[in-house]
């Protein structure tokens, strides 16, 4: 999105934790925070849980949808019950739903990211607060969540001296070293493709104004076709996040996420598997686009990182 960006960080989406995007570009417009609207009542902490402490697998499930229907994350569920890659489960299983614990919204915070900051997807933080889509929350507000909450650590006050202290002038500073060079990229990393071939606009980083991009703005013609970067999961196929558009999130092996935003109409949706290259969407120019583009993301859980080391 060639326009000033607060978003879609999942993230779990991206998942188990991630849920997309959160990229701030510097032009003058972008899409607003995201704004969430309380559905039926504002949900309390004492909620109830969608799948209770524990679930019986069902035929034809899967350890992600589980994870989604009962609002946790695929990553939490599967430490829960000691599952690794390829997390396989029977019917007739039980597994272990972990508890939540609870988080107070802060001033300027958004739905999006403090599921982002609690490894879990919008949905699975909406339904386990009983929030209807566009979900809109309050400074105090407390949200049930899973993981740790992580509150803002308040600054203790500094008491002043009872008498004037003397300070020895202090030793010159030596120059500050230069920032370290930024890590090669992950050896661990699905072969990423490029999702639609075009210009690039806007490329990752700091951008000229202030602010920065967390992925890359790429120029499109209407209705061209935007393909899966490799193999994997939908875990985001809608339209809820304000200023992306008709957005798709899908999660790859390793904890890795790619988002795709802007786009005309969505072909896929959740709990779809992808291979690489499947075309996924048409490109357009839905939420805060003013022209037709494609806007995205790769990240390495909540991490985002430069598109250009990783595309072929």
């Amino acid at each position: 999105m060639g326009q000033r960006a607060c978003a879609l960080r999942v993230t779990t989406a991206l998942a188990a934790a991630l849920t997309v995007l959160a990229g701030c570009s510097s032009s003058p417009r972008g899409p607003a925070d995201v704004v969430y609207r309380i559905g039926d009542g504002q949900a309390s902490a004492g909620a109830s849980r969608p799948c209770g402490s524990s679930y019986t697998v069902r035929a034809g499930d899967t350890l992600s949808a589980i994870a989604q229907r009962c609002g946790v994350s695929f990553g939490e569920l599967a430490s829960e019950n000691g599952l690794a890659a390829p997390y396989t489960i029977s019917p007739g299983q039980t597994l272990r739903v972990p508890g939540p614990s609870t988080y107070v919204v802060q001033r300027g915070q958004n739905l999006y990211r403090i599921a982002l900051a609690h490894g879990m997807s919008v949905e699975a933080l909406a339904a386990l607060n009983g929030l209807n889509a566009p979900y809109t929350i309050y400074p105090g507000q407390e949200l049930r969540v899973r993981g740790e909450a992580r509150q803002p650590v308040s600054t203790p006050s500094v008491a002043r001296p009872d008498r004037e202290v003397r300070l020895e002038e202090a030793p010159p500073r030596r120059p500050a070293s230069p920032p370290p060079p930024p890590p090669p990229p992950a050896a661990d990393a699905p072969d990423f493709s490029w999702p639609l071939r075009g210009e690039v606009l806007s490329r990752f980083g700091p951008q000229e104004g202030g602010g920065r991009k967390d992925g890359w703005t790429i120029a499109a013609r209407v209705g061209a076709p935007v393909q899966a970067a490799a193999a994997g999961e939908v875990v985001y196929a809608g339209n809820e996040l304000q200023g992306y558009g008709n957005l798709v999130l899908i999660r790859h092996g390793g904890n890795w996420v790619t988002a795709y935003a802007h786009n005309s109409r969505l072909l896929v949706a959740v709990g779809d598997e992808v291979r690489s290259g499947a075309q996924i969407a048409e490109a357009g120019a839905t939420g805060n686009a003013e022209r037709v583009q494609l806007y995205f993301e790769i990240r390495r859980g909540v991490t985002p990182v430069d598109p250009a080391d990783y595309l072929r």
